[in-house]
């Protein structure tokens, strides 16, 4: 089942402001263990997460999974669409009220809506058995999901 990570969302999870090396890391992990990922940015992403620009400049023209939901549009529902259409599972801590009664059994079933934690350092998505280390910095997130594409 292909994980679309809400990446935004996974941003805050360690507070405000929000890091880019969050996203990054869930999508390392996500890779190395066998699963399908995708980052879904909101069109707001690069704004928010200007601490990060020169990574957020790198990922986007590093070949990565990802999308940028066009400015006007709703990323939520970009998401849930996308997650609907190709039978995906989300990784969000979001809700998704606004969009419940259009995607009711998707947001309420929990294998397909994944919500996670930062706890000790470590990114934990229980429902998938996924723990690992969150990198100290957005550039070292990165660093570690290129080392993804070298052969062993």
């Amino acid at each position: 089942m292909p994980l679309l990570i809400d990446a935004l969302n996974v941003a805050y999870w360690c507070g405000a402001p929000p890091g880019l090396r969050l996203p990054l890391a869930v999508l390392a992990g996500a890779l190395a263990a066998g699963h399908g990922a995708e980052l879904v940015f909101d069109a707001s992403a690069p704004y928010q997460l200007r601490d990060d620009a020169e990574v957020w400049s790198q990922l986007l023209a590093g070949g990565w999974p990802v999308t940028v939901v066009p400015s006007g549009r709703s990323a939520d529902a970009v998401l849930l669409r996308m997650a609907r259409d190709r039978s995906g599972c989300i990784v969000s801590n979001d809700r998704f009220r606004d969009h419940r009664r259009r995607f009711r059994r998707l947001i309420d079933d929990p294998v397909r809506l994944q919500r996670g934690a930062v706890r000790n350092d470590c990114i934990e998505l229980p429902g998938l058995g996924l723990n690992w280390p969150l990198p100290a910095s957005a550039p070292l997130a990165l660093a570690a999901l290129d080392r993804q594409r070298l052969p062993p």
